[in-house]
């Protein structure tokens, strides 16, 4: 059975190129879900499901992998993906700007957040770099500061404040694409909006973590496709020369941290990789075998509410509920595993279902060949979740949950049109 997996998401990319020809969102996000299936067969067939200290992947667990469960894994994560095909990157002729002021006003203010990150984390950058990975992760998983988050604490309250909500700045990604490729701005005043993306790695570094970095690469591909068709030669030089070094550098860092975190392991480093990268439909099918469908727990799909009416996140419950569970929760299951752990099996259809009208009503048709940058950014950031969703759900705590925000407000602003009307000297509004 857990070749099913494989299978289907590979006859799903394929239908996906059938249908379009051409490699677009939809074929791209498939193919990842293609990979961890692979990943899963390798790592099963290899007889590596035997994480330790108290993970999913428990010594002496034979899974059943069972029909109901995989045509839940199966099912709802292409529901997720489907609105995404409705995209057709190569025909698409124009992508506006109705507020281009205010879509200054934010670059600026993401390339500010990151500026504030470079500073606070360049100082220890050299410093951690050189430690122990293993311990700087564990360090994480206790709950310690990192030395930019103590070091944070003594810096004027707006500064914090910026910090705190620095995951938007992720979003100068598709902004980057945007003024470089579509109103094909100078290279040099676009790049400081690339620069700043990469600042949300940095925030992974810390704490040894690797999910960051491959979040970062997985939505730089995902702009990739959706902005082929107006990337020319020149901005494909480009990105070839300024992003190679970095990717090699991302690599290194992920290879470095994997052997350090898993070099004592049984299976060695080359093992615990496929783990971490093939676990998700494992770890599926043991939450439905193991998960009491008594608990339920939202902190993770409302992280809003809970942090300011309850003053809680997931990471505060993770310890009580894995208690409660019988099994350590904070393993990779990918985002319907996320959301069926937290809601249960009808709670996860229901999920699923509003995540794909939502984007459905962001897409709004089939085919279109003009959007809003604000439609974009939308789409970026709805597109993380089951792009990142290879792991885990993306917007989990009201740190990440602030780049949806953003992309909302953006979204919401940019259906109204203000125009100067010189008769009453008045700016009134106009559905766009």
């Amino acid at each position: 059975m857990y070749f099913v997996p494989l299978i289907y998401f590979s006859a799903l990319t394929y239908y996906f190129w059938l249908k379009n020809r051409t490699f677009d969102l939809a074929v791209y996000i498939s193919t990842l879900f293609t990979v961890t299936s692979l990943c899963c067969v390798l790592m099963v067939l290899g007889g590596f499901m035997n994480q330790r200290g108290g993970g999913v992947l428990v010594d002496g667990w034979e899974p059943s992998f069972g029909l109901i469960p995989t045509i839940l894994y199966c099912g709802l994560i292409t529901l997720t993906i489907i609105p995404f095909s409705f995209i057709h990157p190569e025909k698409l002729e124009h992508i506006g700007n109705i507020h281009r002021y205010t879509l200054y006003a934010f670059s600026a203010l993401i390339i500010i957040q990151g500026i504030i990150i470079y500073y606070l984390v360049g100082e220890f950058l050299s410093d951690l770099l050189n430690g122990d990975f293993r311990e700087l992760k564990n360090m994480g998983y206790a709950g310690e500061l990192t030395p930019a988050e103590v070091k944070m604490q003594s810096m004027p309250t707006p500064i914090q404040l910026l910090f705190f909500v620095s995951f938007t700045t992720l979003l100068g990604l598709p902004l980057f694409f945007y003024y470089a490729c579509v109103e094909k701005r100078s290279l040099w005043l676009c790049s400081p909006l690339l620069i700043i993306s990469i600042s949300t790695i940095l925030r992974g570094v810390l704490s040894a973590d690797r999910t960051e970095i491959i979040h970062y690469g997985l939505m730089f591909l995902f702009c990739l496709v959706f902005f082929q068709r107006f990337i020319t030669k020149k901005i494909r030089n480009f990105l070839i020369a300024s992003c190679t070094p970095i990717m090699i550098i991302g690599i290194v860092y992920v290879v470095a941290v994997s052997a350090s975190r898993f070099e004592n392991e049984e299976e060695g480093a080359g093992g615990s990789i496929l783990e971490y990268a093939g676990q998700s439909y494992v770890n599926f099918c043991y939450f439905y075998d193991n998960h009491d469908n008594e608990l339920y727990y939202v902190e993770r799909e409302f992280p809003m509410t809970s942090y300011f009416i309850f003053k809680s996140q997931y990471v505060d419950t993770k310890e009580e509920r894995s208690a409660k569970e019988g099994f350590f929760i904070g393993v990779f299951a990918s985002h319907i595993g996320s959301w069926f752990l937290d809601t249960g099996a009808i709670g996860c259809i229901l999920i699923s279902i509003l995540f794909a009208l939502l984007c459905c009503l962001v897409i709004k048709r089939y085919n279109r060949t003009e959007f809003d940058i604000a439609d974009v950014i939308m789409i970026f950031t709805l597109g993380a979740v089951p792009t990142f969703g290879i792991f885990y759900y993306r917007y989990y705590s009201f740190q990440t949950a602030i780049v949806y925000v953003a992309a909302i407000f953006l979204y919401c602003f940019s259906k109204y049109l203000f125009v100067w009307r010189d008769e009453d000297q008045q700016e009134i509004p106009t559905q766009a």
